[in-house]
């Protein structure tokens, strides 16, 4: 009686240890911190460069299809790698966080200084 108890409570302790693996800190393979956040600001750039065009909505994904890979390639990043690492920092949400908030203030300083440049109105 003693050892089917004593075989699913194993089961079970293997199965939670094994769901808590998906959400390791490990990070081999995966794009810096540092380099995450220079990539996304470029991509953001882009997008806005994109969606401010006055162009059609095709001519607008084809030419995200020429930046974007561009944008990699210029980091020496492929895309699968890209696509793996947005995954892992997905499943680590307050890292997500802390990258986007040095995205966002990259941002917020280009357009301090963009500003700075422009002639008053």
């Amino acid at each position: 009686m003693k050892k089917p108890l004593i075989y699913s409570i194993l089961l079970v302790l293997m199965v939670f240890c094994s769901c808590g693996e998906s959400r390791s800190k490990s990070k081999a393979g995966i794009i810096s911190e540092k380099e995450m956040v220079s990539l996304l600001v470029e991509t953001h750039i882009i997008d806005a460069i994109l969606v401010a065009a006055n162009e059609s909505a095709t001519d607008k994904q084809d030419k995200g299809l020429f930046y974007y890979p561009s944008i990699l390639e210029r980091h020496g990043i492929t895309k699968a790698s890209m696509d793996s690492s947005v995954v892992w920092y997905m499943k680590h949400p307050d890292v997500y966080a802390r990258i986007y908030e040095e995205v966002i203030k990259e941002l917020d300083a280009r357009k301090a200084a963009l500003k700075k440049d422009l002639p008053p109105e």
